[in-house]
């Protein structure tokens, strides 16, 4: 059984501030208890708070969840749009696009959109409408 901790590649421990791979070792995290257990970022379940990295998710204000998943939504570079609907999230040394109008990460091929294209967005000038 791997460690519970790690997740797409991802160490989620709540010793960390943020997932991160640079800690991960395919052996350890996917190798038997004792050896995930002897890892310095593995803490005992009892010990971890239900705000934990282990679920780990983006909130926003409205509270809504989001559940990351790397291959579709991670980046290894700043997104630079100049829309004020978009949020940028750092992630394990990559970064996630949220899309505040429809209220949900964006895929790499949105963030490019997003990036060059912002002014002729329909989202975009919908939202300019309420506001």
């Amino acid at each position: 059984m791997p460690c519970p901790f790690y997740k797409n590649g991802l160490c989620t421990s709540p010793r960390l501030s943020s997932p991160s791979p640079s800690v991960t070792s395919r052996q350890r995290c996917l190798g038997e208890e004792p050896d995930y257990m002897s890892c310095s970022y593995y803490v005992e379940a009892e010990s971890t708070s239900t705000g934990s990295l282990a679920g780990y998710t983006l909130e926003t204000a409205l509270g809504k969840q989001f559940r990351p998943y790397v291959p579709i939504h991670v980046v290894a570079s700043k997104p630079k749009s100049e829309c004020p609907y978009i949020k940028i999230h750092d992630y394990g040394g990559g970064y996630l696009a949220q899309c505040q109008v429809i209220e949900r990460l964006l895929t790499r091929s949105e963030i490019k959109l997003c990036e060059n294209y912002w002014k002729t967005c329909p989202l975009y000038r919908q939202a300019n409408k309420y506001t």
